[in-house]
């Protein structure tokens, strides 16, 4: 075992009857069994196929990994980064996460509907169903075992039948702290109902953490649910995001991240189809620089007939940076009239970055549409000699290729306005790392 996997199991040991507090009987349970899974198995390293481009257990011997204190005091919104203020056009309700923990004095929180603190809900049985439900396990045995043994913070939302948010939700996750925060996040949207959600996270002042996040979602029959994230953490930071959701019929998903901070970044995304007719679209944006890292892994597990999915990511890495994109489709035997589809292009700036790309589709029905496919390349010389020939500067003439790469992914986020945030976003990004190559 190594020495990160040893803190956390202590960690519980120290913590374990606080945690009890937290939830019912049912819980306690579930949180022994799966520390003891995770004492056995260790965190995840190269040797395992799913994790052979990001060893996890090796990075996180280097990182502060104590619990992080807990904070009430006041805290400063960060208005002045873009990847907050990028929504300000987009009449929202605010909800303020510290290392974790929602401030509800910093929040705005609709009255209309169910949205609480993870551990008012843990009684309920819509959320201990969304916390057993089954994920494809060979992927995440050891983060979902971590995240369930010592998840503390987080919150829940819950949408009864024909419910529609009036107003997106705009999370902000501020990292305050230095150490390990370990949030459980639950989304159970009922037959009918409809839901935006946009996510900020960034630091507050923390410069070495590791924020582990697993968010659980439930649609039912009909029901549509829209995700926009924003990861701009700290260059110190580790983040580990895992997205669990069950599509019901006729559900639509669709869920964007966009990802431009953390050392060390992995999201994770499963996604299965639990009834006929659901739809769901997986994408994406990195640009990273420096020696920063960024790791996605998508599976889409169509269980039933008559299903659609696509993935799109799209990857921009200067410097030393590195990429990492895996994604499988699987289409087990019954699900006929699949149609899934998955793909993965990667922009390379320097000789020094490095992508690496590994989808996949698993079939076994025989009338299905699926594909994938991965590109690696720099940027065109002859489009960017013309740019110049036409008048236009070599930084001007970058960016504008730059963004226009980027911005096929950008057009799956549904929302114009959120688009047109993200596009500002990687606008100053590009800017950041041209003044810093310069």
């Amino acid at each position: 075992m190594t020495d990160a996997a040893k803190t956390f199991v202590e960690t519980y040991g120290d913590q374990r009857n606080a945690l009890a507090a937290i939830g019912p009987d049912w819980l306690r349970t579930a949180r022994d069994a799966a520390m003891d899974a995770f004492a056995q198995a260790g965190l995840p390293h190269r040797r395992m196929e799913d994790w052979r481009y990001t060893d996890l257990a090796r990075l996180l011997d280097k990182a502060t990994l104590s619990p992080v204190v807990a904070h009430s005091g006041a805290v400063a919104l960060p208005a002045d980064r873009h990847s907050f203020s990028m929504f300000n056009a987009i009449d929202r309700h605010i909800i303020v996460f510290v290392d974790g923990v929602l401030r509800a004095d910093l929040s705005d929180i609709p009255a209309s509907v169910s949205f609480t603190p993870l551990g008012d809900a843990l009684g309920a049985d819509w959320a201990k169903a969304l916390i057993e439900a089954p994920v494809n396990k060979a992927q995440a045995t050891n983060v979902l075992a971590l995240n369930l043994g010592l998840m503390s913070g987080g919150y829940a939302l819950h949408l009864k039948a024909g419910q529609k948010l009036a107003k997106p939700l705009h999370l902000v996750h501020l990292a305050l702290g230095n150490g390990a925060s370990h949030v459980r996040n639950l989304i159970r949207l009922e037959d009918g109902t409809e839901a935006t959600i946009y996510e900020t996270c960034v630091s507050a002042g923390a410069t070495d953490y590791f924020a582990d996040a697993v968010t659980n979602v439930s649609l039912g029959e009909g029901a549509r649910l829209s995700l926009v994230k924003v990861q701009d953490e700290a260059a110190g930071g580790i983040h580990l995001a895992t997205l669990s959701a069950q599509l019901y019929a006729r559900a639509y998903l669709s869920a964007f991240t966009m990802t431009l901070g953390a050392g060390l970044s992995r999201g994770q995304n499963f996604v299965r189809f639990e009834g006929e007719g659901a739809e769901a679209h997986v994408n994406g944006a990195t640009a990273l620089r420096g020696r920063q890292q960024g790791d996605q892994f998508c599976v889409t597990d169509h269980a039933v007939p008559h299903c659609t999915s696509a993935t799109l990511f799209r990857t921009v890495l200067d410097d030393a940076a590195t990429g990492v994109f895996q994604g499988k489709v699987i289409v087990r035997p019954h699900a006929q009239k699949t149609d899934g589809r998955q793909m993965s292009n990667a922009l390379i700036l320097s000789r020094d970055a490095a992508m690496n790309a590994k989808p996949e589709l698993e079939i076994y029905a025989d009338d299905v549409q699926c594909a994938h496919g991965s590109t690696i390349g720099e940027l065109n010389r002859e489009a960017l000699f013309y740019l110049r020939s036409r008048g236009i500067d070599e930084q001007s003439a970058r960016q504008l290729l730059i963004s226009a790469f980027l911005d096929e992914a950008f057009e799956t986020v549904p929302d114009e306005a959120a688009r047109e945030g993200l596009r500002g976003l990687a606008a100053d990004w590009f800017r950041l790392s041209e003044k810093e190559g310069a």
